[in-house]
């Protein structure tokens, strides 16, 4: 992987910065790779978690049910 500077800042609500740990550290495929800033309010993180985290921020196709051919 590539040194620090290739790596991207993350800065959650100060609302959501717990949640956001939280998230981050849960997508990592190490917990060393989410690091923070001297105030714990913004995350350094590879590019795979970046893109994993803005992923995960995405709203989820909604599937309707399907109606039987019966009930039309």
């Amino acid at each position: 992987m590539g040194g620090v500077k290739d790596w991207t800042v993350v800065v959650p609500p100060a609302a959501e910065v717990k949640a956001t740990a939280q998230a981050l550290l849960a997508l990592a495929d190490s917990p060393a790779d989410v690091r923070t800033d001297g105030t714990g309010n913004e995350f350094l993180v590879p590019p795979y978690l970046a893109d994993r985290y803005n992923e995960s921020l995405r709203p989820k196709p909604r599937r309707r049910a399907k109606k039987d051919e019966e009930d039309e």
